[in-house]
């Protein structure tokens, strides 16, 4: 499991979802030395989970999600887009066309397939399920 800490912002008694806010950085962001360097990243970020027990806004929770749909997210916003773009980038010079047709080809194949990403983002996003529960404080 991947887990992350957050504080619930909204919670419906009747609903299965509660809205969570999560701190998202990078590894360096707790850096000492963060205000001098810009590598450091911080963003805020809501996410929708189900809970595992009741909750009310302000709640310390964790947010937990499978691995395995980590690595499958990883596969689609990634890996996949890299095949497509290695694929068309090489074999094109090889079918005769000259290196820029095959760089803008490659980097333009891209737009379509993160444009059927989007379309399907409700159907892909029903398949990631996010869980809270409460913080144990001990």
């Amino acid at each position: 499991m991947v887990s992350h800490e957050g504080i619930v912002i909204t919670a419906n008694g009747n609903s299965n979802c509660v809205q969570v806010k999560i701190i998202s950085t990078s590894a360096c962001a707790a850096c000492h030395a963060k205000e001098t360097c810009m590598a450091a990243d911080m963003k805020e970020k809501i996410i929708d989970a189900t809970p595992l027990e009741p909750l009310k806004p302000g709640d310390a929770v964790i947010i937990k999600m499978e691995e395995k749909l980590g690595r499958i997210a990883l596969f689609y916003g990634f890996i996949l887009p890299f095949v497509i773009l290695a694929t068309i980038l090489f074999s094109l010079p090889a079918l005769g066309f000259s290196e820029n047709v095959a760089g803008l080809t490659a980097i333009g194949s891209l737009a379509p397939y993160y444009l059927a990403l989007y379309i399907c983002r409700k159907k892909l996003g029903k398949n990631f399920v996010f869980t809270a529960e409460i913080k144990n404080t001990m």
